[in-house]
């Protein structure tokens, strides 16, 4: 019996080692997406019982197989992600890793493509790396130059620059684009367009990554919505009484599922009840796909009750 079919047993995990060969094998027969889909399924329900190292490794093995066997595709992306996700949670060692390897190419490649590419620059930019950090400000950059000549409103760059600590770079992007638009940089600001409703005025996230929280409220900010951050417990444990107190006064809760702790999870929805917030539930890894959800989320409600 192959990994692969070892990993649809309850309670069995084969090594990342053991399940990147019958992934492998899996493509010679070209079987590749159902044992992919698969495998990566088996790895994200038992989350909770890999530690940070061990995951790490599973989402080396899927980018690095989805790059050879999926080419460019909507899984390479959210493989992109979920390994970024990973390394970030570790941090300088993995970041590393990446770095001493071709995969820094393979990502930077990535994230020059489409909506997804700005999550993956997002991401990058939280790299201790000069180098990469450099390389996703830039592209941030030049994504948002693009934007303003296309006659789309730059100043969601603009905040996410913020966001992720290059100030300079969005404040040089803020003249720029307002001599672009043909009006001086004393002239005032126009009003940037908030989520439509009262409902989404204060919104707590739950999980993720401290630096990905304070780009989420820069990215917010704009829309008029102020963020409360409640860590995971790998992060900072809390007591659910506090988590109480933080949520009171919120209109949402976004519960960002991969990438809390099991224990912090149930502590917010049983406070969300209580308390009687609506609680939504996220896929999202960075403040960019929070932004886009939050959006939509906002508007298929606005529409319902038109």
């Amino acid at each position: 019996m192959s990994s692969l079919d070892h990993a649809g047993s309850p309670g069995f995990l084969p090594a990342p080692e053991a399940l990147g060969e019958a992934l492998l094998d899996a493509v010679a027969l070209g079987a590749s997406g159902a044992a992919f889909a698969d495998a990566r399924s088996t790895i994200d329900r038992a989350t909770e019982r890999i530690g940070p190292d061990e995951r790490f490794r599973y989402r080396l093995v899927f980018f690095d197989l989805a790059i050879v066997s999926l080419g460019h595709s909507d899984v390479v992306l959210e493989c992109a992600v979920d390994l970024l996700t990973s390394v970030i949670e570790i941090g300088e060692t993995a970041w590393q890793e990446i770095r001493d390897s071709s995969r820094r190419g393979e990502l930077e490649r990535l994230a020059i493509a489409g909506d997804t590419g700005l999550e993956l620059l997002e991401l990058l930019a939280y790299a201790p790396d000069a180098g990469m950090r450099s390389f996703a400000i830039s592209q941030m950059v030049s994504a948002g130059l693009r934007a303003i000549d296309a006659g789309q409103d730059g100043r969601r760059f603009e905040r996410l620059l913020h966001g992720v600590g290059a100030s300079a770079q969005a404040y040089r992007m803020e003249r720029l684009r307002k001599e672009r638009e043909g009006w001086s940089v004393a002239s005032e600001k126009p009003e940037t367009p908030q989520l439509p409703g009262p409902a989404c005025e204060v919104v707590a996230i739950a999980g993720g990554h401290a630096q990905m929280r304070a780009t989420a409220a820069s990215l917010l900010g704009q829309h008029g919505v102020t963020v409360v951050p409640i860590p995971s417990s790998r992060e900072a444990v809390r007591r659910e009484r506090d988590i109480l107190r933080s949520i009171q006064g919120c209109d949402m809760v976004l519960l960002l599922v991969r990438q809390i702790t099991h224990s912090t999870s149930d502590q917010v929805r049983k406070a969300a009840e209580r308390l009687s917030i609506p609680v939504i539930f996220s896929n999202a890894a960075s403040a960019v796909a929070i932004e886009r959800q939050l959006l939509g989320q906002t508007q298929d409600s606005t529409n319902r009750f038109r």
